[in-house]
């Protein structure tokens, strides 16, 4: 499996075409569909699904376009927009051989997603986990005490798994849980600091 990194949108977006032989995926649909639409064009990758990870304005770029080319848009079951699938916990999503784990994550937002691929031990967070940092809770649909129950969650991963943010937010572009569990300040707070902090 091969991953096409894109960077742009609204402040730093991530998204993620995840690709093997001439089947992708498009995960966190945060750029403009030209530049994720051409690349396939160019590589002659068939577009199989795009994976919403949570609705804020910045994660939902160019649906219609897909849609328009009959190209499905997966997201939570408890997202508000027009989608094609709902998934919930521990559903799969797969294109090709690749199979990817839905892990409903609330905390940022109600909605949010992670999704992890076992075989290649990536885990793709959106705006749950940043590299070093994490999502706000103070949006609405947002629930600082959920974040802190999904991030007990996400430490709880293998060590060697890499970690694909949403934001270029950090020192470096991915990450790992084993760097993450040392050096995310908000991995290691008791949840009275982790909500002190996050709410001032």
């Amino acid at each position: 499996m091969q991953i096409k990194t894109f960077k742009g949108g609204y402040d730093s977006n991530f998204a993620y075409l995840v690709y093997e032989q001439d089947q992708a995926l498009l995960i966190d649909p945060s750029v403009p569909a030209t530049e994720i639409l051409n690349f396939c064009k160019e590589n002659n990758l068939n577009l199989q699904s795009v994976v919403v990870m949570h609705s804020h304005h910045d994660h939902i770029l160019g649906l219609r376009e897909y849609q328009k080319l009959g190209i499905p848009i997966i997201a939570h079951r408890s997202i508000k927009l027009a989608v094609d699938k709902h998934v919930d916990e521990s559903d799969q999503i797969t294109f090709g051989k690749n199979t990817f784990t839905v892990m409903h994550t609330p905390g940022h937002r109600f909605d949010s997603l992670c999704l992890y691929n076992s075989r290649s031990k990536s885990l793709f967070t959106s705006d749950t986990l940043f590299v070093h940092g994490c999502g706000r809770v103070d949006f609405e649909g947002s629930n600082p005490n959920l974040m802190l129950d999904t991030l007990e969650r996400i430490k709880r991963m293998p060590e060697d798994t890499t970690v694909y943010p949403g934001h270029d937010y950090g020192p470096t572009k991915t990450s790992t849980i084993e760097i993450e569990k040392r050096m995310n300040p908000f991995l290691k707070m008791t949840r009275e600091e982790f909500l002190k902090q996050r709410l001032g």
